[in-house]
């Protein structure tokens, strides 16, 4: 189509001169000149991206953990989630009830995927939201979302005009320092981590802020009503021995939890 048009319009300009009556033979040369450069014109710079299936086949071939698998899978292992066709390794995957091949990528191809895909003008620089959704049905590697994320992080581009419509973290508030042990607390779920023998996956820590002295207490889940559970009746034990009430500094995301525990106290 390229062609078709450029030679079009060759043949414009050719009869444009022939209609004109013939000046100069110098006039005819630097027109003639002109048409030629114009004709002759560069292309876009854009580079073009060859995904064929016989160039991701030749790709494939060369990829040391793609033959792998392949010959992983002919010696009859057990693949289910892999299959193989007119010599393209596919992966298996689930999308909406149904099962679609993507194109196991080699790793020679994935800059040029994420070029295609991020840095093309048809592309837009989509952050990694857009990129990945429109990555996930055509291709797969290993560890593909965090390439996505790790690629557009790294666009120059994206960081040089894109906005940031979040607003700037705060200051650090500093804590001030407690004159007797117990009086400032510090609170916090640690977890889910791997299940125990009783069924436990989070240990609810407390802090004394100036002694430094820890209390622990396992917990199978971390709910408002947990947090309250182990820490009331350490908050009453300890009220009675200090005639002073507690100051509790709580970890993120607990407000639930103080909620529940300042409830249960006045009952």
């Amino acid at each position: 189509i390229r062609n078709f048009v450029i030679d079009d319009s060759a043949t414009r300009a050719q009869s444009k001169l022939q209609a004109q009556p013939r000046s100069s033979a110098a006039n005819t040369s630097s027109t003639s000149a002109i048409s030629q450069s114009r004709c002759s014109s560069p292309p876009m710079a854009t580079p073009l991206h060859d995904f064929s299936l016989s160039r991701i086949r030749s790709e494939q071939a060369q990829d040391v953990i793609i033959q792998q698998i392949i010959q992983q899978i002919r010696n009859n292992r057990r693949y289910e989630s892999f299959i193989i066709q007119h010599g393209i390794l596919y992966k298996l995957v689930s999308r909406d009830d149904t099962t679609i091949k993507l194109v196991y990528a080699p790793s020679k191809l994935i800059p040029e995927i994420m070029a295609a895909y991020h840095d093309h003008p048809l592309s837009g620089h989509f952050g990694t939201g857009r990129t990945w959704s429109m990555l996930r049905n055509t291709y797969y590697w290993p560890r593909m979302k965090e390439t996505i994320i790790s690629y557009i992080k790294s666009c120059d581009k994206c960081s040089q005009f894109n906005v940031n419509r979040r607003k700037p973290p705060g200051f650090l508030q500093p804590i001030k320092p407690p004159n007797e042990v117990f009086q400032v607390l510090g609170m916090d779920w640690w977890g889910p981590t791997t299940t125990s023998l009783s069924g436990n996956r989070y240990v609810f820590v407390i802090t004394d802020r100036l002694s430094g002295y820890d209390f622990a207490k396992s917990s199978p889940t971390n709910t408002a009503q947990d947090t309250a559970r182990i820490a009331a009746p350490l908050h009453k034990v300890t009220n009675k021995t200090k005639h002073h009430r507690h100051e509790f500094r709580w970890g993120p995301d607990q407000q639930q939890s103080f909620d529940e525990f300042k409830r249960l106290l006045t009952t």
